[in-house]
This record gives C-alpha cells, structure tokens and sequence, in this order.
C-alpha cells in the first residue's frame, strides 16, 4: 500500500507540473508619430525589454503578451488577461501591461524602436532589460534581471536585483544600483558636472574613465580590495577596502560601494 500511494503522489506531483506546457504569444504593434513623442514610459512583468534607435519618423513599440496553458484555448484565456494601456499625454507616451498576479508563467516582452534623443523610462520584473544607442535621458527599475546599457548618452539610472549591470561606452552621468550582481561600467565621457554612482553587493565592481577624467572618487567595499590604476592619484585617504582619492582636479562625483568584492577603477587607454 505504501508503494501504491507513493506511485500516486508521484503521478499528482507530474500533472501539476507538465499540465501548462502550452506557450501562446500574442503580438501587438503600437505606434505614434515621432514628431510627438518626447518621453516613452513602458512597464511590464515577467518580460524582457529591448530598445533600439531609429531613424523612422515613427516611435513603434512591439508589445508580446504570453501565457501557457493546457491547450490553446486555455492558454489563450490566460494571455487575455493581460491588458495592454496606451496613453499620450502631453508629449509623454505611457504603455502599460497590465498582469494579473498567477502561479503560472505570465507576462509581457517589449521591443522598441524609437528615435535616439527619446527619453526612456523602463519598468519590469524578471527579464533582461537593453538599450542601445540612446542619446537622452534613460531610467530602468526592474528586479531578478540584468541590464545593459551600449553607446548610450545622457544621465543614466538602473535599479535592479540579483542581476549584472554592464555598461558600455556611455557618456555622462550614471547612476547603478543592483544587489548580488556584478556592475561592469565603462565610462567614454564624463562632464565636469556629472557624478558616478555605483551600488551593489556581493559583486565586483569595475569602473572604466576617460583618461583625462577629473574626479573626486570615493570607494568602499569589505572583504575585498580597492585599486586605482593608470592615473596619477592624489590620495586623501587609503585602505586596502576603501579609498578617498583626486585624479586632475576633481571636477567630477565619483562613489563606489559593495559588500564581498573587489573594485577596479582604470583608465579607458
């Protein structure tokens, strides 16, 4: 009997977990007229966002509900019951998936293909999070997820958790901030009146400058080794875990802190 029962429980624990193995996607194509659109506001669960640079005259967001289900009828029901919101207001286009909370797999992909001086403010959970080639302002929040960032201009803002931030060839202002992710940031250029703000735990950081940079850096972490290296460095204060430090003048903010990692600062060349 007792062979029998575990055999059963055995077979209920299957079922439950083969019984949704039907993916249905339902795409939808979003767009509006360039020439209106200062700001594109997105947020989703459960999806990745992309977003590239276009030289259309128009900001078009391919927007990818999903849902699995038994069949494709129930996987359909499923997938409906995202709602997809799309609001312009002003010149701020606000696109918004709305998911029901489910034990199930649910959620929305966003693709966009918007003009390179748009801003962008990006909202999701548990996907990875790209943008490339943006020459404005960009904010990401989103958690479970990396986030990358390629030949981006402008101030940069990535909140996230247990993910890695890699940052590209960026010019300007950035400010990251993730949890058990390692922060890997390249910095091509850095105004005099911007600042460097990187975050996190667990997890190195390295931070590549200009070699012209001018910056008052500060940079903290335990159990781990701070290092400086291709610039002449005035130090204000030095540690094996924590460092106040001039490069030129110290025109520029420059703050790094993690838990159980090392920090790199380094020239670019």
């Amino acid at each position: 009997m007792r062979n029998r029962l575990f055999l059963i429980g055995g077979g209920a624990i299957f079922a439950l977990t083969c019984v949704l193995t039907y993916r249905l996607e339902l795409p939808e194509l979003h767009t509006k007229p360039a020439q209106l659109v200062s700001v594109l506001n997105v947020t989703s669960h459960n999806g990745a966002v992309t977003a590239n640079t276009t030289a259309d005259t128009l900001v078009a967001v391919l927007v990818t509900r999903y849902a699995y289900g038994r069949d494709s009828s129930d996987a359909r029901r499923r997938v409906e019951q995202v709602v997809i919101t799309d609001t312009l207001v002003g010149d701020s286009w606000m696109l918004n998936a709305e998911i029901p909370a489910a034990t199930q797999p649910i959620g929305a992909v966003f693709d966009i293909q918007a003009p390179r001086t748009v801003d962008l403010n990006i909202t999701t959970s548990n996907g990875k999070v790209t943008v490339n080639g943006f020459e404005a302002d960009v904010g990401v929040v989103t958690t479970n997820s990396p986030v990358i960032f390629t030949g981006t201009k402008g101030d940069g803002t990535i909140i996230t958790t247990n993910g890695k931030v890699t940052v590209q060839v960026h010019s300007g202002a950035m400010t990251v901030q993730t949890s058990n992710g390692e922060i890997d940031c390249d910095i091509a250029y850095l105004p005099a009146t911007k600042s460097v703000q990187l975050t996190t735990t667990n997890a190195k950081v390295t931070l590549r400058l200009p070699p012209d940079v001018s910056a008052l850096v500060t940079a903290t972490t335990t159990n781990g080794t701070v290092v400086v290296t291709g610039y002449q460095v005035e130090y204000l204060e030095q540690s094996r875990s924590r460092i106040r430090a001039k490069i030129g003048s110290g025109a520029s903010t420059i703050n790094i802190n993690t838990t159980n990692g090392d920090i790199l600062i380094q020239s670019r060349y």
